[in-house]
């Protein structure tokens, strides 16, 4: 396979274009912070174009900060504003978002050859629970981790 070499500016845009043309996009997790549920070098999320209707506590959504990055965390809450505050699954701070910055959710995990629907009632299920926990989240990360070694 022909590896493709771009900008991050430049990705974004292919992103956003493949997206508003209604494609399902693959995308690689990379990163720690949405441990337990996703995890680098095991799992790719499937992103498509975000409606109204995915803005909701307990998505999981692509978004772009300020700076430009690229970030995919969990929406915790949606303000009456429009203002989304989300965290990764590994943090137990929030940061807030305009529901502007959102590129994309995710529709699908895929992990061993198998798809995890996002929209599934035992998938929902379990990452409500862990929002609930956020507050033992650091203690429960720490046993996670003690136990995957």
């Amino acid at each position: 396979m022909e590896k493709l070499v771009c900008s991050a500016s430049d990705f974004t845009q292919m992103l956003e274009d493949t997206l508003n043309d209604g494609a399902v996009v693959p995308l690689c997790v990379t990163g720690t912070s949405m441990r337990p549920f996703l995890l680098e070098g095991r799992d790719t999320v499937w992103l498509s174009r975000c409606c109204s209707e995915d803005i909701k506590r307990g998505s999981i959504v692509l978004f772009r900060r300020s700076d430009g990055t690229l970030v995919l965390h969990r929406i915790h809450r949606v303000k009456s504003d429009g203002e989304l505050t989300v965290n990764g699954d590994a943090q137990s701070w929030c940061e807030a978002v305009e529901a502007s910055r959102v590129i994309a959710v995710v529709r699908y995990i895929e992990r061993n050859g198998s798809k995890i629907n996002c929209a599934g009632g035992g998938f929902r299920f379990r990452s409500e629970i862990w929002q609930l926990s956020k507050p033992c989240r650091p203690f429960l990360l720490k046993v996670w981790r003690k136990l995957t070694k």
